[in-house]
């Protein structure tokens, strides 16, 4: 993993799922499009080069809704988790400030473990991604997420605040 700086950092990659079907009666069953497959592909061979270049992150948490666990495949063609998780609270209306604290426990739990987490996945959607960005950045910048885009943050455990380092937006 590229340029940790501090031993409680943990490098946190907010994304967006692909591109995916039109709005339909049931959008939890939206499934992902072609464009939207290789959107994710890219996604994972950006944070390859970028990010994880030994193709591991330690914790994926996936969004229920079919683009995004299809999204979460396409990436772990090429990234593997140590652990995976969906997690029922990352939908599009779900509330940033609670997946915050969320993830604040999860990380400060992890600290005393013998592998403490040092970087997340996270794959949902937006509103949520954007709202998400502004909590754990301690910023009302409100970012758009274009399909399969992701946000890098540098998340200080002693702060509770990251720093964006870089979005990518795949295009």
């Amino acid at each position: 993993m590229s340029g940790q700086s501090s031993n409680d950092d943990i490098l946190l990659f907010v994304m967006r799922h692909g591109e995916a079907e039109s709005l339909r009666v049931d959008d939890k069953s939206r499934q992902l499009t072609p464009e939207g497959r290789v959107q994710a592909m890219n996604a994972a061979k950006w944070l390859i080069k970028h990010y994880l270049s030994d193709g591991q992150v330690d914790l994926a948490l996936v969004s229920p809704y079919r683009r995004a666990r299809q999204t979460y495949d396409m990436l772990s063609l090429d990234i593997r988790p140590f652990n995976m998780e969906i997690c029922h609270d990352i939908i599009p209306d779900g509330d940033a400030e609670m997946t915050h604290d969320f993830l604040d426990v999860r990380m400060q739990d992890s600290q005393s473990t013998v592998s403490p987490l040092k970087s997340i996945l996270l794959v949902s959607h937006m509103p949520l991604v954007s709202y998400l960005v502004d909590s754990l950045c301690c910023s009302h910048t409100t970012s758009l997420f274009a399909t399969a885009s992701v946000a890098v943050i540098r998340y200080s455990i002693e702060k509770r605040c990251g720093v964006l380092e870089e979005h990518y937006q795949g295009y």
